[in-house]
């Protein structure tokens, strides 16, 4: 694997204060846009009880809320959990709870509880070692068979391509845009299986008009702007 890192890590105290109210305040106006073209690749009956790891402020709720029979939203934010809150509340939404957690720890606490995890836009925040230890601890608390949803950035994608060579800011907390080769080798090691990769273009309109692109032999990879992962725990499992 050949993933591209900062020149010097950042310190979980560093990572973490990242997210602060002003973040939350300025979060992505388009992530409901962003998720909602996912759903056709959710496998949701509408009876499934789902945890959604690194929540932010809760958009995922709004999107699938009428698909899952329970929601529980989980990130170690604060301020993202408040806003969270508020929007499910002002949205009228009759389900779905929020809980400020260590996401290793809440996995850890629920062990073979949930039908089904979702990691949007989460991935690109953590490194490799935080990566192997959550994704473990997802596949722990999920049943037996249960599915892994994860949305990510290319790290092929030409514009984050630019970015890792300094041509681009790079956008703040993403310290380890990967692969799709990269995901596959990871969440094998975190014992999941069944990793199926769709490349999506970009959410925003400028981006996607780059997607047909990706059809070109050689050179198409560098136009797939975005990764949404599918894999499985196994059936049997040592956990």
């Amino acid at each position: 694997m050949q993933i591209i890192h900062p020149a010097k890590r950042l310190s979980d105290q560093q990572l973490r204060g990242i997210y602060d109210q002003d973040y939350v305040d300025q979060y992505d106006p388009h992530a409901v846009r962003r998720m909602r073209r996912m759903l056709p690749f959710f496998e949701l009956s509408g009876q499934e009880v789902v945890v959604d790891f690194g929540c932010g402020n809760g958009v995922l709720l709004e999107v699938i809320a009428s698909r899952v029979r329970e929601y529980v939203g989980v990130d170690f934010s604060e301020e993202f959990i408040r806003a969270a809150e508020r929007r499910r509340d002002a949205q009228a939404i009759g389900k779905g709870t929020f809980a400020c957690a260590d996401l290793v720890e809440f996995a850890e606490g629920h062990p073979n509880h949930f039908d089904a995890a979702f990691a949007l836009d989460f991935s690109e925040h953590i490194y490799d070692d935080q990566f192997l230890r959550i994704f473990s601890a997802i596949r722990c608390a999920l049943k037996p068979g249960a599915c892994l949803y994860l949305h990510t950035p290319n790290r092929d994608y030409f514009i984050e391509q630019l970015r890792n060579r300094g041509l681009l800011k790079q956008i703040e907390g993403h310290v380890a845009v990967r692969s799709a080769e990269d995901h596959q080798a990871l969440l094998l090691q975190c014992g999941f299986d069944d990793v199926r990769i769709r490349y999506l273009a970009h959410y925003l309109r400028l981006g996607a008009a780059f997607h047909g692109l990706s059809a070109l032999p050689g050179v198409g990879r560098y136009f797939q702007a975005r990764l949404f992962v599918h894999c499985r725990k196994p059936n049997k499992t040592r956990n």
